[in-house]
């Protein structure tokens, strides 16, 4: 959903990312104590035939992602500082629902900007919505946009089939400039698991080419698959979407840094090559917290 039409005439770019903030939030949100809450959720799950989860309804267990994401923005952005488009990218839904979270947001951004979410994607939104930023900056309709990373651990219903759940509720905003660290993004669709490692080498030796300076954060996922000869990171099983990100914000790596993410729910495997020199670290403007 469109708060607001693209800012004309802006010269065609390439998104640098500038800006990085990571945040791990405790407690719950007062949105988990909403009364309208239980009925709508019964309301959801009942074609499909699960129960809701009232011990957690009960103990108000949840974030919203609104409030998580509201809260890195002035680490990103002051008043004067206007965005042209902000991006929220999630795997499970929002706490608070029958809001448009991105729009909520727009609102509360410098520079009210276009704003739109990418969901339904699992863990590979976050990469999607950079590649979609990417074609804002190419078409000259952007050169300020916000990328937040939003996930909450509380899901107040029983799930038909497993699915990888997060254990804390994480938000990672990043912000992208014309001037910054170069960032790329490579998606391969229809990765079947057992063809994941040869899959993944082939595309990081394609990324990495020469560079000794490499280092790859990966997901949980492929912890076990990653290519030798390559300094890694492995992020937190307990942060499936965020996971990655909040890595890459917290962690302030330099030199070559690739992201890899595999999403099996859809076939996905996603990758970001992030070239950070050492010398002018930009991502430092913007903070890393916990708590």
């Amino acid at each position: 959903m469109l708060t607001v039409g693209p800012p004309p005439a802006m010269a065609a770019a390439a998104p640098r990312l500038s800006g990085a903030v990571g945040r791990v939030f405790t407690g719950t949100s007062p949105t988990a104590w909403d009364p309208a809450l239980r009925p709508f959720l019964a309301d959801l799950v009942r074609p499909f035939g699960t129960g809701l989860r009232e011990d957690l309804l009960v103990d108000g267990a949840g974030h919203s992602f609104g409030e998580m994401a509201e809260a890195l923005l002035p680490d990103l952005v002051d008043d004067r500082e206007p965005v042209d488009l902000l991006v929220l990218a999630y795997a499970l839904h929002d706490l608070r629902l029958g809001r448009s979270t991105a729009t909520h947001l727009s609102d509360r951004c410098p520079g009210r900007p276009a704003a739109f979410a990418v969901c339904d994607q699992g863990s590979a939104a976050p990469f999607t919505a950079v590649r979609l930023i990417e074609s804002y900056f190419a078409g000259g309709a952007c050169s300020r946009a916000v990328l937040l990373v939003v996930e909450q651990s509380a899901l107040h219903y029983e799930l038909a089939a497993p699915a990888p759940l997060p254990d804390r509720h994480t938000a990672v905003g990043l912000r992208f400039d014309t001037d910054g660290a170069p960032l790329t993004v490579r998606q391969r669709t229809a990765v079947e698991p057992a063809h994941v490692a040869a899959v993944l080498a082939a595309e990081v030796a394609a990324l990495r080419g020469d560079r000794a300076d490499t280092t790859l954060i990966a997901c949980a996922r492929l912890a076990g698959l990653l290519p030798p000869g390559i300094a890694h990171v492995v992020a937190a099983e307990g942060q499936p979407c965020t996971g990655v990100w909040y890595e890459l914000a917290t962690g302030r790596p330099e030199g070559l840094v690739l992201l890899a993410e595999y999403t099996p729910e859809v076939g996905v495997l996603s990758l970001s090559a992030l070239d950070v020199p050492a010398p002018a670290r930009p991502l430092a403007d913007a903070r890393a917290v916990a708590g």
